[in-house]
């Protein structure tokens, strides 16, 4: 009983200071020194080789992309520039989110947004590219959590529904 007693303590001790951490550092800082700082590396979709974590998803064009993909590019019917610019446009409406990198030679942006109660970092890399024979567009997109090992299809049902917010507002804008 006597174990139970000081182990039951010790838990509540836990939550406690974990409860004031949160409270004097916020929930991103407590984050940062549980698990350690977000790192940003910059990636190559051609080169890009993928963890072994399931907390992932990878959209590229059929020949772009050398690592293992979720799902193929779906193709607009739209120039590039018009296409980022409706997705941009997007990614400002999107709640806690920020831009943290950019390329723009390679037409590659980088995001950063984190979940709504316990703000887990997830970065979302974009790039787009122009189908110059066609005049149409498509995108390569990496969705990846920072922490854990599973987001329980996190990163695919948001890249899943940008899509279709995507093509929501690209009938709009050309028809």
């Amino acid at each position: 009983m006597f174990f139970v007693r000081t182990l039951f303590r010790i838990v509540i001790a836990l939550i406690i200071v974990s409860a004031i951490g949160i409270g004097v550092l916020g929930r991103e800082e407590m984050l940062e020194i549980v698990f350690g700082p977000v790192t940003y590396t910059p990636i190559e979709f051609e080169t890009l080789e993928r963890h072994s974590r399931p907390n992932q998803y990878l959209i590229c064009p059929a020949d772009l992309c050398s690592a293992q993909t979720d799902a193929i590019s779906p193709v607009y019917d739209v120039s590039r520039d018009m296409f980022k610019k409706v997705w941009l446009a997007l990614m400002a409406e999107q709640p806690r989110m920020i831009q943290v990198g950019m390329s723009p030679d390679a037409n590659q942006y980088d995001f950063l947004q984190r979940t709504e109660w316990v703000r887990f970092p997830d970065t979302i890399t974009v790039q787009f590219i122009a189908l110059p024979a066609t005049g149409q567009s498509t995108l390569a997109i990496y969705s990846r959590s920072h922490y854990g090992y599973s987001d329980w299809d996190v990163n695919r049902e948001r890249i899943e529904n940008w899509l279709k917010r995507l093509d929501q507002q690209l009938a709009n804008q050309t028809g």
